[in-house]
């Protein structure tokens, strides 16, 4: 399995980079792969997302991480047979100015599938998300 480490700024005028990285990684492999600045743009507008869904101020969100990979889960009717597709890991960086791309690895999925992320907070940005949360519910006492 192959993989880079790196650090390319997420904007359209390194998409080329971006996209060479990826095939580095993929070599031949597509269908299920990342291949597409496009595709990596928008897992960072996903990662964003989900920092403004917890009400992480954005003066707090840099080095949050977004780790996912690409891909669907195999049907059970293959996966039984241990069939398997060549998928990518990406894994996102945010900084004050943006996003990066931090690395990417070739690897393989079966049933459990990809098309899933992950978003990674430092322990400040939990503490911060908890208290937000907190904020905006109340706890009834024991009757």
């Amino acid at each position: 399995m192959s993989a880079i480490k790196t650090t390319i700024r997420i904007t359209e005028a390194n998409a080329a980079a971006i996209e060479m990285a990826l095939k580095a990684v993929n070599g031949r492999a597509t269908t299920h792969a990342y291949t597409h600045y496009s595709e990596i743009e928008a897992l960072a507008a996903a990662a964003e997302a989900k920092l403004e869904a917890i009400g992480l101020p954005k003066a707090q969100r840099a080095n949050a991480q977004w780790e996912e990979t690409s891909g669907s889960a195999v049907s059970n009717s293959y996966a039984k047979k241990a069939f398997s597709r060549a998928a990518t890991i990406v894994r996102l960086q945010r900084r004050p100015s943006g996003w990066l791309l931090l690395s990417a690895s070739a690897t393989t999925i079966g049933a459990s599938g990809g098309g899933k992320g992950v978003l990674i907070l430092n322990a400040e940005q939990d503490a911060e998300a908890v208290r937000r949360l907190r904020a905006g519910y109340s706890v009834m006492a024991a009757s």
